[in-house]
């Protein structure tokens, strides 16, 4: 059954007064804009966020104060920030800006969503009188499941939808270039309207997320900076890149500099620092170490083995693309796509999100690949990986450097790569059997369907 809008009538109109005021809407999305430039925010700023939009509560990934579980009660008392989740993340990927972004959580109040729902629903009988069915089966697809919002609207016998300038109309030009009463919005109402139906459901069908801890940076705790609702910041140059290339047409383009407190973030390391300094100080080292570290111990067991390929003619300094494969028992070896798709599984699998968040598409996967570049020439200038020769026309292959492999097994570093760590190695090589038997099942029954076609 969908859904449907119960909260949208006028009578929780003290609810949401104050967030139908330009100043207060206003307000709210300086702290939205804050909240995506740095991936979080201290409870004391989120205070207003989560009084003016209670849904957001459950939406937010809660930053413990002190050890969990010391406070009963409100996680109020006992968060000292919060983070974006997946959820919010993922809602902006469905966005074209930030604005967009900053009106769908707004929008999480029933009274301000009360206009535009209005807006969405005065357009549904503009297009309903036109004389091409067409152009309302486009307007209620663009609409989504959010159209169940929109029919209540229409159903209503109290409300006479118009298509005029709301009370944040303002707001909405300052953050769109045009308010959604605009025929040119029209496409920026559905996706945000939208975007905000999705997020409402998870608000009312979710509980709050479980508090996590704050990053330990000093080295002690490092395995357990990796826990389920962390954020990991993009590499580098990654990250440069979604500065450069955020929408102009957005009037607010806040630079991204995620917390060093909350999220797992790349930082500048002394030359001189051990590997332990290093690894606290650069998530991305510290990940990709661990796979040639599990990797060694693969392949030590004989049983097959994680491979990490650089197809012919590439730099094993500037790779463009990693490939990673496994190989069984008997020695064949199924491909399992490039390092950085591998990657983002493994962070799925970790419940650990990219921030911001990357599409699966080939060209995000890409820029992801090439984003890893530079940090394996680190890795290969370090000692930590090495690269291995091939044939003449084969690829040659990355794997961990013997120095390396030897330190891991030794002070300081075998508590971090033994049982600290137990859990991350055990998921990278999950990850990677499951998918060689998913693969190797896929071809079988590939084979048996050709042979019955043949």
């Amino acid at each position: 059954m969908v859904a449907v809008d119960k909260d949208s009538n006028m009578g929780s109109l003290a609810q949401a007064n104050s967030l139908l005021s330009h100043e207060a809407a206003q307000g709210c999305c300086q702290l939205l804009s804050q909240l995506w430039s740095s991936g979080g925010l201290a409870a004391s700023k989120t205070t207003v966020l989560l009084a003016a939009i209670p849904a957001l509560k459950k939406l937010l990934q809660p930053i413990a104060a002190g050890a969990i579980g010391d406070t009963a009660g409100d996680v109020n008392e006992t968060n000292n920030a919060y983070c974006l989740s997946a959820y919010l993340l993922n809602a902006y990927s469905e966005l074209s800006q930030l604005g967009e972004w900053q009106l769908a959580l707004l929008g999480l109040n029933p009274e301000v969503r009360a206009h535009w729902l209005n807006l969405a629903a005065a357009r549904c009988r503009e297009a309903g009188a036109m004389s091409d069915p067409q152009v309302l089966v486009k307007l209620i697809q663009q609409l989504g499941n959010a159209s169940a919002w929109v029919l209540v609207q229409l159903e209503r016998t109290d409300v006479h939808p118009q298509l005029i300038a709301g009370p944040l109309a303002q707001l909405e030009r300052d953050l769109l270039g045009h308010s959604l009463n605009d025929n040119a919005a029209i496409p920026a109402l559905c996706r945000l309207l939208r975007a905000c139906f999705t997020l409402h459901t998870l608000s009312e069908q979710t509980e709050a997320l479980t508090p996590i801890q704050p990053i330990d940076n000093t080295a002690k705790q490092l395995a357990s900076n990796w826990c389920r609702g962390r954020l990991l910041a993009l590499p580098e140059s990654l990250l440069s890149e979604f500065n450069l290339k955020q929408p102009i047409k957005s009037p607010i383009k806040p630079a991204f500099k995620p917390s060093i407190d909350w999220l797992l973030v790349s930082q500048p390391v002394n030359t001189e620092a051990t590997y332990i300094e290093h690894f606290a100080q650069q998530p991305w080292w510290f990940l990709l170490s661990l796979i040639g570290f599990v990797q060694d111990a693969w392949a030590a067991e004989q049983r097959g083995g994680l491979l990490l390929t650089l197809p012919a003619g590439q730099n094993a300094f500037a790779p463009s693309q990693v490939n990673v494969a496994v190989q069984g028992i008997d020695g064949d070896e199924v491909n399992l796509g490039s390092l950085a798709e591998f990657l983002v599984q493994l962070l799925n699998e970790l419940h650990i999100a990219l921030y911001p968040a990357l599409t699966d598409s080939a060209e995000d996967m890409q820029r992801l690949n090439r984003a890893l570049s530079p940090l394996i020439a680190e890795l290969l200038a370090k000692k930590i990986w090495q690269f291995n020769e091939a044939g003449r026309g084969e690829p040659g292959h990355y794997r961990i450097h013997p120095e390396f492999s030897d330190a891991c097994y030794s002070l300081p570093l075998a508590p971090l790569f033994g049982y600290k760590s137990q859990y991350l190695q055990q998921a990278i090589k999950q990850l990677a059997q499951t998918n060689y038997a998913n693969q190797k099942r896929t071809s079988a029954a590939n084979r048996i369907n050709l042979e019955g076609f043949l």
